[in-house]
């Protein structure tokens, strides 16, 4: 017989996530700037990134969640880039060190909410050393795409 294992919530961002927005910048900065591709030198930066999210979500172009295991916040599920025809989006999860053995459930609770927004297709970006991510993808549905990004630094 198969363990039934706890499901993995996920619920709106409330002001209170705030502060442990920020808990989670200080405890893990390294996953905080994995997860944003960008370096977050200063809490003051991290906060800009998540003030430009939160502007994003107000146009409804990204939707943020909060994810909850037992009722504990545990990470959060994020999608941009999701244009008025819902035709795409762009997936993002984030996982406290301590609870990224979740990450499979966590995965699954965005991929159905996901699909419950109505959005047709998902992509995700990672960076290629990240085999955790890249395995999780994998582990989820999602296969390398055949279209190459390049990229040049304009400064």
């Amino acid at each position: 017989m198969k363990k039934q294992h706890t499901p993995v919530t996920l619920r709106r961002v409330e002001n209170a996530d705030r502060t442990r927005l920020s808990e989670w910048y200080r405890d893990d900065r390294p996953g905080m700037e994995q997860f944003f591709g960008a370096a977050l030198p200063s809490e003051q930066v991290y906060i800009e990134q998540f003030t430009r999210l939160f502007d994003m979500m107000r146009r409804y172009t990204a939707r943020m969640l909060m994810a909850e295991l037992k009722g504990e916040a545990i990470g959060f599920v994020l999608v941009t880039d999701i244009p008025p025809s819902l035709e795409f989006g762009r997936v993002h999860i984030y996982l406290t060190p301590t609870k990224r053995r979740y990450a499979v459930r966590v995965g699954k609770a965005g991929m159905a909410e996901v699909e419950h927004m109505g959005i047709q297709t998902i992509f995700q970006n990672v960076l290629a050393e990240n085999l955790g991510a890249i395995k999780l993808g994998k582990k989820l549905g999602f296969i390398p795409s055949p279209i190459m990004t390049m990229i040049k630094e304009l400064r």
